[in-house]
């Protein structure tokens, strides 16, 4: 796995156990309090993005600038989840940005076979297809 998609993978996980409120081995807030609330962060951060969203660059470039502000991501997962929450909310455009036109945007886009001709779970079989590496940061 490269150092990119182990990023990824990690986030992804680093999330999972937020969201679980497994992140220490004591009774967390909402274990105790478990049919009252639970602790939700929402977290917003100035995107690393890409210097003219109307040019078109190359898929690494774009996995590239996407991983960047994933690990910002991955840091405030960490911190949040220190801080007793379970479940963070991350801006819509915040990973690859915004202001693109249809043709600058392809590259920050993954492929979604159509679930009526081909049956895929990209949990399951990530690597299946190969222009999907964003679900495997």
């Amino acid at each position: 796995m490269s150092g990119a998609r182990s990023k990824l993978a990690l986030f992804l996980c680093g999330c999972y156990v937020v969201a679980l409120g497994a992140h220490t081995g004591e009774e967390s807030v909402a274990e105790h309090h478990e049919a009252e609330y639970y602790m939700a962060a929402v977290y917003e951060h100035p995107s690393i993005l890409s210097l003219n969203p109307l040019a078109l660059v190359s898929r690494q470039e774009a996995l590239e600038l996407m991983n960047q502000n994933l690990d910002i991501y991955e840091q405030q997962v960490m911190t949040a989840a220190q801080k007793g929450v379970q479940i963070i909310v991350f801006p819509e455009d915040g990973i690859h940005g915004f202001n693109f036109t249809r043709t600058s945007i392809y590259p920050f886009l993954d492929f979604m076979p159509s679930p009526q001709v081909v049956r895929w779970n990209p949990c399951l079989e990530p690597h299946r297809f190969s222009d999907t590496e964003s679900l495997t940061l």
